[in-house]
């Protein structure tokens, strides 16, 4: 699985929920997204404040939700090994619930 650094503009462009970290007084620093544009997510922070990161993962409407907020990191190297650990699991949770609603609906049909 791997996922593209993108830009903030491409960002935006999923229409992603408004993220609270701008009350936090920490600003985006990086953008990211995985092939198929269904999991993005952004690390934000200051090097003083240390870094969090949020992982967003889209509907079948495109519609984007917060799956996970990651803590508090000094590193901003750290934040994004742990930021994108955490985007490989919401991506393999998600291709998870799409295996089963497949097999729910392919198990429902009637020969």
């Amino acid at each position: 699985m791997s996922f593209e650094n993108i830009g903030k503009e491409q960002f935006d462009k999923f229409q992603p929920p408004h993220l609270v970290f701008s009350r936090l007084m920490l600003e985006q620093v990086e953008w990211f997204s995985n092939e198929a544009g269904s999991i993005i997510g952004t690390i934000a922070g200051k090097i003083d404040n240390g870094w969090i990161y949020a992982v967003l993962t889209g509907d079948r409407r495109g519609n984007f939700r917060v799956s996970n907020l990651g803590g508090h990191s000094d590193n901003l190297k750290a934040a994004r090994s742990r930021f994108l650990l955490d985007m490989e699991v919401a991506e393999k949770k998600r291709e998870d619930v799409s295996r089963q609603e497949r097999w729910a609906t392919t198990a429902h049909r009637q020969p």
